[in-house]
């Protein structure tokens, strides 16, 4: 029988041969203190019981998203085991997982105004882009010239989140506005990534929000602020537009249900919204 090490193992290999970089990266990194807690185990000699204590001691100075990651990644390397027959039944069921920080607000003009008078040119550039796009942080990092299509009108990313669920490339327009901020990324370039690091290199997510944090904490801007909340404050303001269906398409979402989150009740808006209907 595979011991924890063997599977953790493969499951990374299989990872960097059918999955983007960053989804290596995410499991390698989430798994690797489980690793080296129960590395020399056989995986099937775990139970429920200790993995519950393991998970709940581990996670005693972590944040919540971070102690959510740690058992999406164990339950994702079970139900890769199971799936392929590396094991014979699951070692446990369900673990509860810690609600994450919700990206219930979106960021004032100040908090903005801060972060673009703090940040250097590479990283305001890319930082506006996601703002007036709403584009995912992983997909613009990913998006490469070659990828501008249809007379730079549209960025067509054929590897993306949802790429399984729809078969389909993520087309994520250019504007007028973000059209300026591809271009200040691009610059004379005629290849690679659209937009690159202070170092020349491509950005990753990891790397972006590491910059975007240093500076909020420099600051002092509040913790609840995150690099993903562009996207949200995107969603928001299509949302409250151009309506939900509009807003969907344009975040690249497989379902209405999840653009919902973008539509907050105003309830001064409300009022006048009731008083038009008759």
């Amino acid at each position: 029988m595979a011991t924890v090490a063997e599977l953790a193992k493969k499951f990374i290999a299989w990872n960097a041969e059918h999955r983007k970089p960053d989804t290596m990266k995410f499991y390698k990194s989430r798994l690797k203190r489980f690793v080296e807690h129960f590395g020399e185990r056989e995986f099937s000699s775990l139970n429920q019981l200790e993995l519950e204590e393991y998970f709940t001691e581990v996670g005693r100075k972590l944040a919540n998203s971070t102690r959510k990651h740690n058992i999406v990644a164990f339950t994702t390397l079970q139900n890769w085991a199971l799936k392929r027959k590396q094991i014979e039944a699951p070692v446990c069921g369900p673990l509860e997982k810690p609600p994450a920080g919700q990206r219930n607000r979106i960021p004032t003009r100040k908090e903005n105004a801060v972060i673009l008078r703090a940040a250097n040119r590479q990283f305001r550039i890319i930082y506006q882009a996601l703002r007036h796009c709403g584009a995912r942080p992983g997909e613009l990092c990913s998006a490469q010239i070659s990828d501008l299509k249809e007379d730079a009108t549209v960025i067509v990313l054929e590897d993306h989140k949802t790429a399984r669920k729809t078969g389909k490339p993520r087309r994520i327009p250019v504007g007028n506005k973000m059209r300026k901020w591809v271009r200040r990324g691009i610059g004379d370039r005629t290849e690679g990534p659209i937009f690159l690091s202070p170092r020349g290199k491509p950005w990753t997510t990891a790397r972006l929000s590491q910059t975007f944090r240093r500076i909020r904490n420099k600051h002092g801007l509040k913790k609840d602020l995150v690099l993903y909340m562009t996207r949200h404050e995107f969603g928001t303001l299509a949302t409250e537009k151009h309506g939900i269906h509009a807003a969907s398409i344009m975040l690249g979402h497989t379902q209405i249900t999840t653009t919902q989150r973008y539509a907050h009740a105003d309830e001064d808006k409300l009022r006048k919204l009731q008083d038009d209907v008759l």
